[in-house]
């Protein structure tokens, strides 16, 4: 495209015990050099941050609000989209506060959002910070945990492989148009944190919406800090909580055959295979939790 003037952009990170990486990620991202305006929003989740994430608040793009108690991931970002129509977006960035973004990262994924009006959202490859995929996009499937990372654990694709539909884009990073998130409502806060993103691919796409990965933008992703890493038993919990809700709302019948083969009848294979048992057996829980309709809350954190 041709230089123009790029819309405004509005970034939501949420915070959640871990200040330090929630201010180098504000930093990163507003020394990004995007050519339009840039907003972020920043939820003190918990009310945690203190002077820290204060601070940010001193430059005039940083709006920091905060919450007394965890509201968990998705009502944080409703509050950030909230945020986002009140000073006039068009384009929304959901940034997870352990990725590092870098300069230039933000202008080629716009500029894609305003080539294309039929894409709801566009993602850049995610990278590991050994320099692997953790996702290129994602899809739902016939396997453990009805979804799977894109790629993960293998080397970037090349600029060339691409772009790709997908079904839905992790919210470590990904640009959405405002106007289709509002449609939907923002996002679901029954599912408090953890395959909302599935939830909002599925609600997309059930609108005839387009999902994108584009491979020639990349940020680096330190996965799960938040949670204490990929197999910690909170992650696996919700996780699989949410994995059972997102079946009763959106699942096929092959969807639903391998949740049952895979994440029920199979889970003790998951320890045989390296789980650690902690985890399989709060993956067991959350899967049953969620059959029965349980809703993660806040209470299941410190649990």
């Amino acid at each position: 495209m041709a230089d123009a003037a790029l819309p405004r952009v509005a970034a939501i990170v949420i915070d959640y015990k871990l200040a330090a990486r929630t201010t180098e990620c504000v930093r990163l991202l507003l020394a990004c050099g995007y050519d339009g305006d840039l907003r972020v929003f920043v939820l003190d989740n918990g009310g945690d941050g203190g002077a820290a994430l204060r601070a940010l608040a001193g430059d005039p793009r940083v709006h920091v609000e905060t919450a007394a108690e965890n509201v968990g991931y998705c009502a944080g970002v409703n509050r950030g989209l909230r945020f986002a129509a009140g000073c006039d977006a068009e384009f929304v960035l959901l940034l997870n506060n352990d990725v590092r973004v870098r300069p230039g990262f933000l202008d080629p994924l716009v500029r894609v959002l305003v080539h294309d009006p039929s894409l709801a959202a566009v993602s850049p490859t995610i990278l590991r910070p050994d320099g692997r995929v953790w996702c290129q996009g994602a899809r739902m499937r016939f396997g453990p945990n009805i979804n799977v990372l894109l790629g993960q654990g293998k080397a970037p694709a090349p600029p060339t492989h691409g772009p790709v539909a997908v079904d839905y884009l992790p919210g470590a990073c990904a640009l959405y148009r405002l106007a289709d998130l509002d449609a939907l409502g923002g996002l679901d806060e029954e599912y408090f944190m953890y395959m909302e993103d599935a939830d909002l691919g599925a609600r997309l796409r059930a609108r005839r919406r387009t999902l994108l990965w584009l491979p020639w933008v990349a940020v680096e992703h330190d996965a799960s800090a938040s949670s204490g890493g990929g197999r910690s038993p909170m992650r696996k919990f919700m996780t699989a909580c949410n994995a059972a809700r997102w079946l009763r709302r959106h699942g096929t019948l092959r969807l639903w055959a391998g949740f049952v083969l895979f994440d029920l009848l199979l889970w003790p294979v998951a320890i045989l295979a390296g789980t650690p048992p902690a985890a399989a057996w709060a993956k067991a829980r959350g899967a049953w939790s969620g059959l029965f309709g349980r809703r993660v809350t806040a209470a299941d954190v410190p649990r």
